[in-house]
């Protein structure tokens, strides 16, 4: 038995008995945060002019065209996308970063058919991929989602995207690794791909006052790197509540980030 398997062991313990503590605490605290909750997202709608119920509509429809079955306490990103589309917002190139399933791949194509969708995963026998997806993903399914005349579909580690002749893009859904090293080199990579006026969506983005994982090693990251651009540049990345749980808000708050670069 090696020394890390032993440490690994022991964090995972750690961790279980820290989300039972913590869970107690947020399931006291939670109908404190729920109109909290309630109210966060509330800024994205009014800045694109439109209200919720105009891009759940879009949302709905976009579901239905890809196939896809909606599933309570989902992602905001969905019907983020459905809120740029209701607003007008059409993109003619979408770049992904982590296709995953190809769940999204596919409701973004379903959702902008007049756009090409450029997704990326990484190559079946990179160690990355076999340390977050080790169980595999069910093929059949993503050859079926990335079956659409609009998704180009690539294996590439994202660390050598420099080399692909790719376009520039309109929108852009960062979902790849989301710690150091690739984490940071991703959103440098899109930021500096990302058209005037474009939009950029990064996933799973914990910020420092995250109960649960504030002290796990790399959970931080990806909230780091937005902080790191927001400090410099003068389009910034603001935060979605990632899912409208106050229980969840509570105990493992996490947020998409958006970024809308500036058309000037």
């Amino acid at each position: 038995m090696t020394r890390s398997f032993v440490w690994r062991a022991v964090q995972r313990v750690r961790f279980a008995v820290r989300r039972r503590a913590l869970g107690a605490f947020a399931a006291i605290a939670a109908p404190r945060a729920r109109a909290r909750v309630a109210r966060h997202n509330e800024f994205f709608y009014a800045e694109l002019g439109i209200d919720r119920a105009a891009a759940e509509v879009v949302y709905r429809e976009a579901n239905e065209r890809s196939g896809r079955r909606a599933a309570s306490g989902e992602s905001i990103h969905f019907l983020a996308f459905a809120a740029l589309k209701a607003a007008g917002f059409r993109p003619s190139q979408v770049l992904e970063l982590g296709t995953a399933s190809g769940e999204t791949t596919a409701y973004l194509a379903a959702l902008f058919e007049e756009a090409t969708v450029h997704t990326f995963e990484l190559p079946d026998d990179d160690p990355v991929l076999q340390r977050f997806h080790g169980g595999g993903i069910d093929r059949a399914t993503l050859d079926a989602r990335l079956s659409r005349s609009n998704i180009v579909s690539y294996r590439l580690n994202t660390a050598f995207l420099s080399r692909q002749e790719l376009p520039d893009f309109d929108l852009v859904w960062l979902d790849a690794g989301h710690e150091y090293p690739e984490v940071a080199w991703d959103h440098a990579y899109c930021l500096g791909k990302l058209r005037p006026g474009g939009w950029l969506l990064s996933d799973d983005i914990r910020p420092p006052d995250n109960l649960l994982f504030r002290s796990r090693p790399g959970a931080l990251d990806a909230y780091d790197v937005t902080a790191y651009f927001n400090a410099r540049e003068d389009c910034r990345f603001r935060y979605l509540l990632k899912r409208d749980d106050p229980y969840l808000y509570t105990l493992d708050r996490k947020y998409v980030a958006v970024l809308h670069k500036s058309a000037a």
